[in-house]
């Protein structure tokens, strides 16, 4: 018992991990046209995606799933997953909770690797053009790249 609900938890943590790489993808492009292409005045919601513990860790983690991808690897997440599971029956056909097991098809979707890895790796090129052509204003300051929006 034990087992499936550790399984059940490290899938909810997959999910909300897959929510953070896409919603922190959006915020990037929202921040980054808000201050720099409209050169508009910072926001309380734009500052917070623009600051660099933020972007810092979006750009980490978009970049190892996509160098994981790259690789042909799993995720962690999904090995560690998996041995939960088979630890509870490797025979299962309905292995979690009700929500969990939503929630999987959503985290595990039945599609080719492409149809992810392609998309991931998209994502990741430009999370880092984005990075290194508009830091955050903590990261341009400590490399004298100049001022801008704050």
């Amino acid at each position: 018992m034990a087992y499936r609900v550790l399984a059940d938890l490290i899938v909810g943590v997959h999910f909300a991990w897959i929510l953070f790489m896409l919603w922190g993808f959006a915020g990037t492009l929202y921040s980054v046209i808000w201050l720099y292409v409209l050169r508009r005045r910072s926001l309380f919601g734009v500052r917070f995606l623009n600051r660099w513990i933020f972007r810092t860790i979006h750009l980490a983690g978009i970049l190892f799933v996509a160098l994981l991808a790259a690789a042909g690897k799993y995720c962690p997440l999904t090995v560690w997953e998996y041995q939960l599971r088979l630890r509870v029956d490797p025979t299962l056909e309905y292995p979690g909770a009700f929500i969990a097991s939503w929630i999987e098809r959503l985290v595990y979707p039945d599609v080719p690797p492409l149809a992810i890895g392609i998309p991931t790796a998209m994502i990741a090129v430009i999370s880092f053009l984005a990075y290194v052509f508009w830091p955050p204003k903590q990261i341009r300051s400590f490399f004298g790249r100049g001022r801008g929006p704050s």
